[in-house]
């Protein structure tokens, strides 16, 4: 599947974040993200989509870094695609902004302020 994100800088930025701190691809920082703890965070929160909104809050001067390919080939397993599935309907969102979702919590997960 194509995650185009040329249009959402929030998103690059924070895959930018995951891939420095975990040193990996933009594919492999989005699937580091979908994941089930990260999911359940999400559910147990209800404020997924104030936390994506607000995202670099608390350094609105940061010029947010972006990726020089905003469009990702991603593959994720069935497990992480019915995640993400299952996001998007309970929140009544795309699957692109399930999948902010997901980033949004995991930038909470490695300590951002969010």
């Amino acid at each position: 599947m194509k995650l185009d994100l040329k249009n959402n800088a929030a998103a690059q930025d924070m895959i930018r974040i995951i891939m420095r701190e975990k040193d990996l691809s933009a594919e492999d920082a989005v699937t580091f993200a979908v994941n089930r703890d990260i999911y359940q965070k999400i559910l147990k929160a209800g404020y997924a989509s104030i936390a994506f909104d607000l995202w670099g809050h608390d350094n609105p001067e940061r010029v947010w870094d972006t990726l020089s390919s905003p469009v990702i080939d991603l593959k994720l397993d069935k497990f992480q695609g019915r995640l993400i599935e299952d996001i998007s309907e309970k929140e009544n969102v795309d699957y692109e902004t399930a999948i902010c979702y997901f980033l949004i919590f995991t930038m909470d997960y490695l300590g951002y302020h969010i």
